[in-house]
């Protein structure tokens, strides 16, 4: 019996944040393929974002696509939570 497929994870974010940064390097470091949105770079990701959970503060995690995602604001939840399923 296979495991279940892993849902897509994109990261919510913008350069010099440094919680996205600690949040970064834990994906560097299990090797995971993670998708990126800065949202001061691209204001359809920070529409999104504000849409999805009231507000525009980074890192938020988007476990999974459209109206089953999940999003997972504060970087050490992200961080433990991507240990716990990853690590």
């Amino acid at each position: 019996m296979t495991a279940p497929a892993k849902p897509s994870l994109a990261l919510f974010h913008y350069s010099g944040c440094p919680f996205c940064t600690m949040v970064d390097r834990v994906v560097e470091q299990l090797g995971l393929e993670v998708e990126r949105h800065d949202i001061l770079r691209d204001p359809s990701a920070r529409e999104q974002l504000l849409e999805a959970t009231g507000r525009q503060t980074v890192p938020v995690l988007r476990i999974g696509e459209g109206a089953e995602a999940q999003w997972m604001p504060e970087s050490r939840d992200i961080m433990r939570w991507l240990q716990r399923e990853y690590g």
